[in-house]
């Protein structure tokens, strides 16, 4: 256990550290530093600057819907307030009291709706399971079925009463898909959140309450916990950066994010990297049609297909309206990538984050989770093949053997080495609130979450959420075919070839007619 009186160092500049640090400001403590290799401070955790984290996006889902896990709705809504008076406090702002990456423009939660689509005729038990859920909780009235005369006549009233909503445009978004007529429902109190811009934020209001931050590449990056052995187990006494330095603290938190398990190997059997996959399509700035469509106003947060799981976070397919920018952002978590590697300093194999910006670099997607976002697309967006895919990403999680988050003292330190982690790809909504549960469990103060959350293990022979199979899973990226940017196109590869003075270059049929590809004419084509 722990008190105000104590130092406390946090190992993460995402999610799970931000609001940590917040909340212990908030109860009290004086002396809270946060560390993270990033320079967050210089590039606003921009994914496009050499930001890596799964916190550092462009935008994530913002859902209240969950089955019966009503522990995670109830905090999920919790937090919908202060999103919402986030949004308010920085459109009062003037510019120069907000810090860089930020402008009185910008909002951090857009509640835009979400579109769940998962069957035919009845809805899936998931869904039923949250709508159940909702109405017992008295939140029914956010949730509209589609095939249900009733809910649509409330969302007609909904949007007669603010026509900028354009709910009919919404619930329309995924008509193509499964052929037509499928079931679901859209929740009017779901959204997105712009990730980059919230984290920027929510570093922003930690150090005006006095958090301090070591940020970059040599002097914010971890290197090692420092400890001294106990008669009951290892003291912490700090740690030390990757320029040497030594930080001293009385308790250590590792909120790493995929970077934990490399972190704490004593997580190796309850936590797991695993990376989601990402793809990018951008509008070019003369389809006035699509950045009408895809706009957030006119075009809803999305999910479709659960895959078996028990979460469109977790499996099948989801998706944004474009950014400002013109980025459609769709995502796919029906297989989750490992990428095991030889810890340095234990020897052992684990999964370790592969991005644009480590070392040995990710270049692109397993070819198969381009095949099949492809064929997502292909169904209930047809108007963007011709545009194709313009950029990929692995999105690096933490999973846990249970989906839940794991929030305790490590075994084995003395109430000095904690982790807040296992994110599980569903953690960032909940940055406003999750802190003060991440500080009850710090002080040892019991709570809803309390037992979910705690320091476990899985069971042998039991599933563990894929953590079970190990490297031979089929999921290791060693072991998989990874696509190259010929395979973010809709044509098959050498369609034809045509040798016109002596220039190669590949023709699709759209609609039966032949054209030449802008997207191909920098290709090499085989004869």
């Amino acid at each position: 256990m722990t008190s105000t009186e104590r130092s406390i160092a946090i190992v993460g500049a995402g999610v799970f550290g931000l609001s940590t640090a917040l909340h212990l400001s908030k109860r009290g403590y004086k002396d809270v530093t946060v560390f993270d290799y990033q320079p967050y401070h210089k590039n606003a955790y921009n994914p496009s600057d050499g930001c890596d984290s799964a916190s550092a996006d462009v935008n994530k889902v913002y859902r209240c819907s969950y089955g019966n896990e009503t522990e995670y709705q109830d905090l999920a809504f919790s937090g919908r307030e202060i999103w919402l008076d986030w949004n308010r406090q920085i459109a009062d702002s003037a510019p120069e009291d907000l810090p860089h990456g930020l402008t009185p423009n910008d909002k951090l939660l857009v509640a835009n709706g979400f579109l769940r689509i998962a069957g035919r005729g009845q809805l899936s038990e998931f869904d039923q399971q949250s709508l159940d859920a909702l109405e017992k909780a008295g939140l029914r009235h956010h949730q509209h079925v589609l095939l249900d005369k009733a809910d649509l006549q409330r969302l007609w009233e909904k949007e007669a009463e603010d026509p900028s909503t354009h709910w009919k445009e919404k619930i329309n978004a995924l008509e193509k898909a499964g052929g037509g007529g499928l079931n679901g429902f859209i929740d009017t109190s779901a959204g997105f959140t712009y990730a980059d811009k919230a984290c920027t934020w929510a570093r922003h209001l930690a150090e005006k309450a006095g958090v301090k931050f070591v940020l970059g590449p040599e002097v914010g990056k971890f290197e090692e916990l420092l400890s001294e052995d106990g008669e009951t187990g290892k003291k912490v006494t700090g740690l030390r950066t990757a320029d040497g330095k030594e930080h001293a603290a009385d308790v250590v938190i590792v909120a790493g994010g995929g970077w934990t398990p490399s972190i704490i190997p004593e997580v190796e059997n309850l936590l797991e990297t695993t990376a989601g996959s990402v793809v990018t399509i951008t509008l070019p700035k003369d389809r006035q049609d699509l950045w009408d469509k895809f706009s957030p106003e006119k075009f809803p947060v999305w999910a479709y297909g659960l895959m078996g799981k028990s979460s469109p976070e977790f499996g099948g397919f989801y998706g944004f309206p474009r950014t400002p920018e013109g980025q459609i952002k769709i995502g796919y978590r029906g297989r989750k990538w490992t990428n095991f590697q030889t810890h340095p300093k234990t020897g052992k194999r684990l999964s370790v984050p592969r991005t644009k910006y480590t070392t040995d670099k990710a270049v692109n997607l397993p070819k198969k989770a381009i095949d099949h976002i492809k064929t997502v697309i292909a169904e209930i967006f047809p108007e963007l093949k011709e545009i194709g895919i313009t950029d990929t990403r692995m999105c690096w999680y933490t999973d846990s053997i249970d989906n839940s988050f794991v929030i305790d003292y490590v075994p084995g330190y003395n109430d000095g080495l904690f982790v807040a982690s296992g994110g599980s790809g569903h953690g960032f909504k909940f940055l406003p609130v999750l802190g003060e549960h991440v500080v009850n469990a710090l002080e040892r103060k019991p709570e809803q979450f309390t037992k979910m959350w705690e320091w476990r293990s899985s069971k042998p022979g039991e599933p563990a959420n894929g953590i079970e199979e190990g490297e031979k899973s089929g999921r290791n990226l060693a072991q998989l075919d990874i696509a190259d940017e010929q395979d973010w196109l809709w044509i098959p590869k050498n369609t034809i070839h045509v040798g016109a003075n002596g220039d190669e270059r590949v023709v699709e049929k759209l609609d039966g007619v032949e054209k030449l590809s802008a997207a191909t004419q920098k290709l090499t084509v085989n004869a």
